[in-house]
Protein backbone atom coordinates (compact mmCIF):
# COMPACT_ATOMS: atom_id res chain seq x y z
CA UNK A 1 0.00 0.00 0.00
CA UNK A 2 2.89 2.74 0.67
CA UNK A 3 4.39 1.87 -2.82
CA UNK A 4 1.11 2.25 -4.37
CA UNK A 5 0.49 5.59 -2.55
CA UNK A 6 4.43 6.99 -3.44
CA UNK A 7 3.98 6.32 -7.22
CA UNK A 8 0.62 8.12 -7.11
CA UNK A 9 2.33 11.16 -5.00
CA UNK A 10 5.26 10.63 -7.74
CA UNK A 11 3.43 10.78 -10.77
CA UNK A 12 1.06 13.51 -9.45
CA UNK A 13 4.52 15.87 -8.56
CA UNK A 14 5.51 15.36 -11.87
CA UNK A 15 4.68 18.48 -14.14
CA UNK A 16 1.96 18.91 -16.89
CA UNK A 17 3.69 18.88 -19.23
CA UNK A 18 5.86 15.92 -19.01
CA UNK A 19 3.44 14.24 -21.16
CA UNK A 20 4.06 16.46 -24.06
CA UNK A 21 5.44 15.36 -27.19
CA UNK A 22 8.94 15.81 -28.42
CA UNK A 23 9.24 19.51 -29.47
CA UNK A 24 10.17 18.09 -33.22
CA UNK A 25 6.52 16.14 -32.97
CA UNK A 26 4.62 19.09 -32.22
CA UNK A 27 6.01 21.11 -34.98
CA UNK A 28 5.37 18.35 -37.13
CA UNK A 29 1.72 18.32 -35.88
CA UNK A 30 0.91 21.56 -35.75
CA UNK A 31 2.41 22.13 -39.71
CA UNK A 32 0.01 19.45 -40.53
CA UNK A 33 -3.06 20.35 -38.58
CA UNK A 34 -2.82 24.03 -38.62
CA UNK A 35 -0.81 25.24 -41.74
CA UNK A 36 -3.33 28.26 -41.81
CA UNK A 37 -2.55 29.43 -38.82
CA UNK A 38 -1.06 33.29 -39.80
CA UNK A 39 -4.70 33.74 -41.85
CA UNK A 40 -7.31 31.53 -40.97
CA UNK A 41 -9.10 32.99 -37.33
CA UNK A 42 -11.90 30.66 -38.06
CA UNK A 43 -10.08 27.94 -36.88
CA UNK A 44 -7.92 29.88 -34.39
CA UNK A 45 -7.32 28.10 -31.61
CA UNK A 46 -5.63 30.07 -28.90
CA UNK A 47 -3.95 27.23 -27.24
CA UNK A 48 -1.55 26.40 -29.43
CA UNK A 49 0.50 29.92 -29.31
CA UNK A 50 1.58 32.19 -26.30
CA UNK A 51 -0.27 34.91 -24.97
CA UNK A 52 2.02 37.30 -26.90
CA UNK A 53 2.17 35.94 -30.41
CA UNK A 54 -1.36 35.39 -30.02
CA UNK A 55 -1.74 38.98 -29.40
CA UNK A 56 0.30 39.72 -32.45
CA UNK A 57 -2.28 37.01 -34.49
CA UNK A 58 -5.37 38.71 -33.22
CA UNK A 59 -3.94 42.13 -33.88
CA UNK A 60 -2.55 41.35 -37.82
CA UNK A 61 -6.26 40.30 -38.27
CA UNK A 62 -7.89 42.99 -37.14
CA UNK A 63 -5.74 45.08 -39.76
CA UNK A 64 -6.08 42.76 -42.63
CA UNK A 65 -9.34 43.01 -42.46
CA UNK A 66 -10.17 39.58 -44.30
CA UNK A 67 -7.12 40.92 -46.98
CA UNK A 68 -3.90 40.70 -47.43
CA UNK A 69 -1.92 42.77 -44.48
CA UNK A 70 1.91 42.85 -43.85
CA UNK A 71 2.63 39.53 -45.28
CA UNK A 72 1.88 39.26 -48.57
CA UNK A 73 3.65 35.41 -49.26
CA UNK A 74 3.00 32.32 -47.36
CA UNK A 75 5.44 31.75 -44.49
CA UNK A 76 6.35 28.40 -44.56
CA UNK A 77 7.23 28.69 -48.08
CA UNK A 78 8.84 32.01 -48.27
CA UNK A 79 7.41 32.77 -51.04
CA UNK A 80 3.96 33.55 -52.72
CA UNK A 81 4.08 30.51 -54.99
CA UNK A 82 5.67 27.39 -55.21
CA UNK A 83 5.18 23.92 -52.97
CA UNK A 84 6.25 21.84 -50.29
CA UNK A 85 8.00 18.62 -51.27
CA UNK A 86 9.87 15.58 -49.50
CA UNK A 87 11.55 15.21 -48.19
CA UNK A 88 10.51 17.35 -45.08
CA UNK A 89 12.48 16.81 -41.74
CA UNK A 90 11.24 18.62 -38.17
CA UNK A 91 14.50 18.86 -36.45
CA UNK A 92 15.24 20.43 -33.04
CA UNK A 93 18.24 23.00 -32.89
CA UNK A 94 17.61 23.96 -29.44
CA UNK A 95 16.12 22.64 -26.82
CA UNK A 96 15.63 23.77 -23.25
CA UNK A 97 13.16 23.05 -20.42
CA UNK A 98 10.92 25.59 -21.03
CA UNK A 99 12.06 26.67 -25.01
CA UNK A 100 13.10 25.23 -27.86
CA UNK A 101 13.36 26.40 -31.75
CA UNK A 102 12.52 23.28 -34.40
CA UNK A 103 13.22 23.75 -38.10
CA UNK A 104 11.12 22.40 -40.60
CA UNK A 105 13.76 22.06 -43.87
CA UNK A 106 12.28 20.67 -47.21
CA UNK A 107 12.32 20.68 -50.90
CA UNK A 108 11.25 24.03 -52.13
CA UNK A 109 9.25 23.42 -55.98
CA UNK A 110 8.40 26.75 -57.83
CA UNK A 111 8.64 24.83 -61.25
CA UNK A 112 7.89 21.08 -61.72
CA UNK A 113 10.76 20.63 -64.41
CA UNK A 114 13.26 22.86 -62.03
CA UNK A 115 15.30 21.34 -59.48
CA UNK A 116 13.91 22.15 -55.75
CA UNK A 117 15.62 24.56 -54.06
CA UNK A 118 16.25 23.97 -50.05
CA UNK A 119 14.23 26.07 -47.72
CA UNK A 120 13.21 25.68 -43.92
CA UNK A 121 11.27 27.26 -41.55
CA UNK A 122 11.87 27.54 -37.57
CA UNK A 123 9.20 27.73 -35.32
CA UNK A 124 10.06 28.81 -31.72
CA UNK A 125 8.35 27.25 -29.00
CA UNK A 126 7.96 27.57 -25.43
CA UNK A 127 6.25 26.24 -22.08
CA UNK A 128 4.53 28.40 -19.89
CA UNK A 129 3.30 27.16 -16.32
CA UNK A 130 2.07 23.57 -16.61
CA UNK A 131 1.54 24.47 -20.51
CA UNK A 132 2.65 22.45 -23.14
CA UNK A 133 4.77 23.64 -25.91
CA UNK A 134 3.15 27.01 -27.78
CA UNK A 135 4.36 28.05 -30.87
CA UNK A 136 5.83 31.80 -29.57
CA UNK A 137 7.50 33.03 -33.03
CA UNK A 138 7.90 31.69 -36.56
CA UNK A 139 10.61 32.62 -38.73
CA UNK A 140 10.08 32.61 -42.66
CA UNK A 141 12.40 30.93 -44.87
CA UNK A 142 13.53 34.46 -45.32
CA UNK A 143 14.19 35.53 -42.30
CA UNK A 144 11.36 37.21 -41.02
CA UNK A 145 9.83 37.04 -37.60
CA UNK A 146 6.02 37.08 -37.31
CA UNK A 147 6.06 38.10 -33.97
CA UNK A 148 8.07 41.69 -35.17
CA UNK A 149 6.58 41.85 -38.50
CA UNK A 150 2.87 41.47 -37.07
CA UNK A 151 3.55 43.65 -34.24
CA UNK A 152 4.89 46.53 -36.08
CA UNK A 153 3.06 49.98 -36.51
CA UNK A 154 1.09 49.93 -39.78
CA UNK A 155 1.30 52.81 -40.30
CA UNK A 156 5.16 52.22 -40.89
CA UNK A 157 5.63 49.54 -43.47
CA UNK A 158 8.45 47.20 -42.91
CA UNK A 159 11.61 47.95 -44.79
CA UNK A 160 12.08 46.04 -48.46
CA UNK A 161 14.96 43.97 -48.82
CA UNK A 162 16.90 46.62 -50.60
CA UNK A 163 16.48 48.72 -47.25
CA UNK A 164 17.20 46.49 -44.82
CA UNK A 165 20.64 46.11 -46.58
CA UNK A 166 21.28 49.70 -46.58
CA UNK A 167 20.01 49.92 -43.50
CA UNK A 168 17.58 52.23 -44.08
CA UNK A 169 14.24 52.70 -42.93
Amino acid sequence: MKRLLTLVLCAAALPAYAGCPAPEQWARDFQKRHADFHWNAKRHDPALFTPAFDAVLRKEWAYAKGEVGRLDYDPWLGAQDGDIAEPIAFEAESVQEDAAVVAMRYAFVLDPGAAPGKHAAHLALKKEGARCWRLDDFITPRGDSLMRLFAGDPEQPEAGPADKASGAR
